[in-house]
C-alpha cells in the first residue's frame, strides 16, 4: 500500500511538471496573441536593467521563474482535479485560479522582479493594487488553466485506456 501511495504521488508530480513545462512555454507562444509582450521579455530586460546580470542569463533566470510558477500552478490543478475531477470543479477550479492568478499578477511580478534585481524582499506597499481589470490578462490566465486540465484530462483518459 506504501509503494501504490508513493508512485500516486510520483505520478502526480510527473504529470504536473510534464503538463506545467508544456503550458508553460504554450503561455509563452500564445501570449503575443492576446497583445502583450511575453512576460519572459519583460522580466528578462529589467533583470539585464535593474540586475547585474548578462543578457543570457537574465533570459533563463525569466524562463525559470516562469516555468517554476507554471509547474506549480500545474500541480495545484492536478491535486485539484484529483480529489475531485467532475467537470463542476473541473470548470470551476480554471476560472477560480484564472482569476486568482491574474489578480495577483502584477504585483507577484513585480515582487519577483525587485527580489531578483535587489536580492532584498520589496516592501509590499511598494507594488501595485491587485488587478481587477477583466481583460486579455485574465482570458490569458483562464486559458492557461484550461490547457492545463485539458492535459490533465487527457492524462487521466491515456492512463485507462492502459488498463
Amino acid at each position: 500500500m506504501k509503494i501504490e501511495m508513493k508512485v500516486t504521488k510520483l505520478n502526480i508530480l510527473l504529470t504536473a511538471i510534464s503538463i506545467g513545462l508544456i503550458a508553460s512555454i504554450a503561455f509563452i507562444l500564445i501570449q503575443p496573441l492576446f497583445g502583450m509582450v511575453t512576460l519572459t521579455s519583460r522580466h528578462a530586460s529589467a533583470y539585464l536593467n535593474n540586475g547585474a546580470y548578462s543578457e543570457t542569463s537574465a533570459l533563463i533566470v525569466s524562463w525559470l521563474v516562469h516555468v517554476g510558477v507554471s509547474i506549480f500552478y500545474a500541480l495545484l490543478s492536478t491535486i485539484i482535479f484529483n480529489i475531485n475531477h467532475s467537470i463542476l470543479v473541473s470548470f470551476g477550479q480554471v476560472i477560480v485560479l484564472g482569476w486568482l492568478t491574474t489578480l495577483a499578477a502584477t504585483p507577484a511580478n513585480e515582487f519577483v522582479v525587485k527580489f531578483i534585481t535587489t536580492e532584498q524582499f520589496p516592501a509590499l506597499s511598494s507594488l501595485s493594487a491587485l488587478n481587477t481589470e477583466v481583460g486579455p490578462k485574465l482570458w490569458l490566465h483562464i486559458l492557461f488553466f484550461a490547457f492545463v486540465l485539458a492535459g490533465v484530462w487527457l492524462t487521466r483518459i491515456k492512463a485507462f485506456s492502459k488498463r
